[in-house]
């Protein structure tokens, strides 16, 4: 019984799976993962994987999936080469070497233009403010002198020696020994010009309040003001300004007022007084304890001139003064038993009040009563 049970165990034809599942299992014998296909599609030799129970080799994985995986790794990766591709054109295309890189990002705007276009000129940042760099809006195809015809300011400028003129050429770019009205005159240049007149004609006061007399709508009223009969241009005036912008260039185009000056021939509005509304100016100011006598001296003194003017200045300060003087009377009555002296005081506070000249502590106190 000893030597049948060896034989049975040596026997090679029983338990032939025991026998194949203790080689398979052997741990020195080296796994395959299978055939492994190349960039080629060739198949690496190796080491053939044993059969697994569901008649599959168990190591073995499906060719046709890592190519279907490979195929799709290979797209999506050419597609990202694309893209790169197609930026580095665009970067190489709008961007070209040598250039600054405040340079570089103004590159692709002036590439916008259609083929066989030329870019449209540089226009004004939209500030308002006029530059160097303006040039008729697209589509305007005037002339010079159809621009200086559309102008008035422009039209009526004067020649005085302050207004500087052929200073003026110079910083807009005008040709000086031709008439502005002149066929072979820069149109653009012409252009420039009246934008600056236009922009000085329309300024604010001063002070930033409006010259309601002198510009309407944003329009100033076509005339620069501002210049002596010997032809000198006053500071705080547009004529002032015209002088400047003709010494200094653009760069004195910062703000759309008049500059402040302490000349007291200029008027709040910029304009000129001459000798007779300055000296009735003047008198208004030391005379403002005086209110009747001060309102009508300094309405002259703010007025238009010319007899007109003198007038209508004159009239305007008297009733101002009546003005004041009526409401002190009825404050007095209203705030109280009247009788003659608080409604003479009254009236006499009221019109002080009134007073332009007078200070303005002086005014307050007044209209206290």
């Amino acid at each position: 019984m000893i030597n049948a049970k060896a034989t049975a165990r040596s026997n090679p034809m029983m338990r032939s799976g025991t026998a194949q599942s203790t080689t398979s299992a052997n741990p020195k014998q080296p796994l395959s993962a299978g055939p492994v296909q190349d960039v080629g599609g060739r198949a690496s030799q190796g080491v053939q994987p044993g059969p697994s129970r569901g008649g599959k080799p168990a190591d073995a994985f499906d060719a046709s999936g890592a190519n279907r995986r490979q195929s799709s790794t290979s797209s999506r990766l050419e597609n990202a080469l694309g893209v790169m591709g197609t930026a580095g054109e665009l970067v190489n295309t709008f961007a070209p070497r040598g250039l600054p890189p405040e340079l570089q990002n103004l590159t692709p705007a002036a590439q916008s233009a259609q083929p066989g276009q030329l870019a449209q000129p540089a226009q004004a940042s939209g500030s308002g403010i006029p530059s160097a760099n303006d040039k008729r809006p697209a589509g305007d195809k005037r002339s010079a002198a159809q621009i200086v015809d559309d102008s008035p300011v422009l039209k009526n400028l004067g020649r005085q020696k302050d207004i500087k003129f052929d200073q003026l050429c110079k910083q807009t770019g005008i040709d000086p020994k031709l008439d502005l009205k002149d066929a072979k005159q820069n149109p653009d240049a012409v252009y420039r010009l009246a934008k600056v007149l236009e922009f000085i004609d329309s300024a604010k006061a001063s002070t930033g309040g409006d010259r309601s007399n002198k510009v309407q709508n944003g329009q100033g009223d076509g005339n620069i003001e501002g210049i002596t009969k010997s032809g000198d241009a006053r500071h705080g005036t547009e004529a002032g300004m015209v002088k400047d912008f003709a010494e200094q260039g653009y760069s004195f185009l910062g703000s759309h007022q008049l500059p402040t000056t302490k000349d007291t021939h200029v008027k709040a509005d910029g304009s000129n007084k001459d000798n007779f509304q300055w000296f009735a100016g003047e008198a208004g100011k030391h005379l403002w304890f005086v209110p009747a006598v001060s309102n009508v001296l300094t309405g002259i003194g703010n007025s238009e001139g010319g007899l007109k003017g003198v007038l209508e200045g004159a009239a305007t300060g008297y009733l101002k003064t009546l003005k004041g003087a009526a409401e002190g009377v009825v404050g007095a009555i209203t705030s109280g038993r009247p009788n003659p002296a608080s409604l003479l005081f009254g009236g006499a506070m009221g019109a002080l009040g009134a007073t332009e000249a007078a200070p303005q502590p002086v005014k307050d106190i007044a209209n206290l009563f």
